[in-house]
């Protein structure tokens, strides 16, 4: 490694200058260097298991919903890629390793946790695959939105009471700052700990439907936005 280049926080590998935003190796840690990536994408993800949790509980068919997420988290992997990697790697590491691929797996483990029983060891299956498979966020991504979802479902019944909403969003901030925690300790990286930031709306979050977004927006943000990083690093980042 050259003098003064920059080491990834997970894996210790030399991160050169297509990677500047992840690490070219494990495509897993934000690099040191750039302030402003661990601390959106951590919280960007944590309010995306929030949503997950949330749109499982009420969609009105899970099939689409599920076939929404596989759809875009296919197209979002060559962004994804181009990404981390540039296209000099492009192709060559295993696939499907963008949030949206993790996501799917944990409405997966969401429709298995529902169900009960034995289905619950098909939960723990999708999120031991998550982190044996190098997943985005391996199994907290799949940990994370049920914790979620388990903490809506302690307080059915009770929209109408004034406690209720107080109670559920600590327990929501709790939960995620516990298993933000662990994931941290186990990686051995402080990255993730900016999630614990998205604590503070889903402490206030009543349960309430807010304003209607476009149903597709957050799918199309995605994979755009990681188009336009691409640009940016290419045609402006020295």
């Amino acid at each position: 490694m050259k003098k003064g280049g920059r080491l990834c926080d997970f894996c210790g590998t030399a991160v050169d200058r297509r990677t500047r935003y992840g690490c070219g190796s494990c495509g897993i840690s934000p690099v040191p260097g750039n302030s402003a990536s661990p601390g959106l994408w951590a919280d960007f993800f944590s309010h995306l298991s929030f949503l997950l949790a949330e749109g499982f509980r009420h969609t009105s068919d899970r099939k689409k919903y599920a076939l929404r997420l596989a759809v875009f988290a296919v197209l979002s992997e060559l962004p994804y890629e181009l990404f981390l990697y540039g296209p000099e790697r492009l192709g060559t590491l295993f696939p499907m390793k963008n949030i949206l691929f993790s996501l799917l797996l944990a409405f997966g483990a969401l429709w298995c946790a529902e169900r009960g029983g034995g289905f619950f060891f098909g939960a723990a299956l999708l999120a031991l695959g998550a982190e044996l498979g190098g997943f985005s966020y391996g199994a907290y991504g799949v940990a994370l939105p049920l914790c979620f979802y388990f903490c809506s479902r302690a307080f059915l019944g009770e929209e109408k009471n004034e406690d209720a909403g107080w109670k559920r969003g600590l327990l929501a901030a709790a939960l995620l700052t516990a298993c933000t925690v662990l994931y941290c300790a186990a990686h051995s990286s402080m990255f993730q700990i900016w999630a614990v930031f998205a604590a503070v709306p889903l402490f206030f979050y009543n349960g309430e439907r807010g304003r209607r977004m476009p149903r597709y927006f957050f799918y199309v943000f995605y994979p755009a936005h990681l188009l336009f990083l691409v640009l940016l690093n290419v045609l402006v980042l020295p």
